[in-house]
């Protein structure tokens, strides 16, 4: 896999300054495949939505050529005027690329309750359009908000002889939260597979990377992960679960497990990127509330950025989820250093777990000795500047 914006065959891109952020980075984007795409789509859970959830859902079902997606504005909390301005956006690229209305579809991310500046994106689509290109590198930012770096990752497969290729591109720092997060994620390929399995693929893909991370707890309006697929790299059709099927899926593993770790090590101030290992849990419901209790606990969070080892924090969250575990039993490590063994603190342990704690990266696992599922969460620390960039976000 490369950390890199590769178009596959058939797609092209841009992204321009529409005057919806000030300044003039890109806050505008298009990507457009010559030939119809099957699409799927998934959003947030969050009942508060972006308008263009709203529409998206109106579309589909049938095949897509474009998708338009903007920053600094989450058209959320704008009421039928939001509805309308994505229509009259998307009314507006359908045209510059003589394509149907309902075959372009729009994405939105930033601050919520502020209303798109229409007259300036429509003044500014034909630029946006004629800057369409197989070779763009200005898509991935402009979709960034508090982004620090852009998000992409591509994966090359061989179908029966033929080169497919799989490439995304992502945004999210802050409002990071399962299920899915404050991101915005257009992943597109050349391979000819079916829609069907094409959803089966990206939700499972979308289960093991998206789903297992948090960076403060918060669930956006936005969230939104659309897959396209235009069938030009010529393969034969993928239309059933095989060789062929497994090659793409796991592609797209890598690649949103990929753009997950980029989420979580940029998230909104943090200086740590932590791994939460749960082992040996009951099932994977209680795996999972175990892990986001741990990874959401502010006071376990603070214990993160302060590189304090206060394996009682850990332990307490454990307990405040009222999942049936014996803690007496429990055993826990940071990095190697085991901390905790059946319930009791080693501190023989303390100066290793100590030195493991000042690293950017680290895991840490919890052994609950109470059953056989395992389960994963990427997470952050909660930092001074985090509290800064969201106090000022306006």
């Amino acid at each position: 896999m490369k950390k890199s914006y590769l178009l596959p065959k058939g797609f092209k891109s841009s992204g321009i300054h529409a005057g919806i952020k000030k300044g003039k980075k890109p806050d505008a984007g298009l990507i457009y495949s010559e030939t119809p795409c099957d699409a799927v789509g998934f959003f947030t859970k969050n009942r508060l939505k972006s308008a263009h959830i709203m529409h998206a859902k109106k579309h589909m079902g049938g095949r897509i050529s474009a998708v338009f997606a903007n920053s600094g504005s989450a058209n959320a909390m704008t009421g039928k005027q939001g509805i309308k301005d994505v229509e009259n956006i998307t009314a507006g690229i359908a045209s510059l690329l003589k394509a149907k209305k309902s075959a372009v579809l729009a994405a939105s991310t930033g601050k919520i309750c502020k209303p798109l500046p229409v007259k300036s994106i429509l003044k500014s689509l034909p630029v946006l359009v004629k800057g369409l290109s197989g070779s763009d590198k200005n898509f991935p930012k402009a979709i960034m908000t508090t982004d620090t770096t852009t998000k992409v990752a591509s994966e090359q497969v061989n179908i029966d002889g033929i080169k497919c290729t799989i490439t995304a591109a992502a945004k999210g720092a802050g409002m990071i939260s399962p299920d899915m997060a404050t991101m915005l994620v257009f992943a597109m390929t050349d391979a000819d597979i079916s829609k069907s399995i094409l959803k089966e693929a990206a939700y499972d893909a979308i289960r093991i990377s998206f789903n297992r991370i948090t960076v403060d707890g918060d669930m956006s309006p936005n969230d939104t992960v659309y897959i396209l697929a235009n069938g030009m790299a010529k393969n034969k059709k993928v239309a059933s679960k095989g060789r062929g099927y497994n090659k793409l899926k796991d592609a797209l593993c890598k690649i949103f497990y990929s753009l997950a770790e980029d989420m979580v090590s940029d998230g909104e101030g943090s200086t740590k990127f932590i791994r939460i290992n749960i082992k040996n849990a009951k099932d994977i419901k209680q795996a999972g509330v175990i892990a986001r209790h741990i990874a959401n606990s502010p006071l376990v969070k603070c214990m993160f950025f302060g590189e304090s080892v206060n394996p009682g924090r850990i332990m307490s969250a454990v307990g405040q989820t009222f999942e049936t575990v014996n803690l007496d039993l429990a055993v826990l490590k940071i990095g190697d250093a085991v901390i905790i063994d059946k319930g009791l603190i080693v501190m023989k342990n303390y100066a290793k777990a100590a030195k493991e704690m000042k690293k950017k990266k680290y895991e840490i696992t919890l052994d609950l000795k109470a059953g056989k599922q395992d389960y994963y969460l990427l997470t952050t620390d909660l930092s001074i500047e985090y509290v800064k960039i969201n106090a000022d976000y306006s």
